[in-house]
């Protein structure tokens, strides 16, 4: 009888501890949410263009465009 009621036992608490962890993944947690928010940020940063990164474009722009002479105005 108390080797039935060990497995009885065992089996209640595994069925506990199984309803628990399947509701703890169902949902997204606060550290998958920082997570996600933190990649969306790093993503916008990099898609932005720094201002020296524009400035330098630019000069090599008016530079093919003027060819080698800065005096030239085009």
């Amino acid at each position: 009888m108390k080797q039935l009621q060990l497995v009885a036992f065992i089996a209640a608490g595994a069925f506990l501890i199984s309803c628990e962890t399947t509701n703890q993944n169902a949902g997204v947690g606060n550290q998958e949410q920082k997570r996600l928010a933190q990649i969306q940020r790093q993503q916008q940063e990099a898609s932005q263009y720094d201002e020296s990164e524009v400035n330098l474009w630019n000069a090599q722009v008016d530079i093919l465009d003027r060819g080698t002479n800065p005096a030239i105005r085009y």
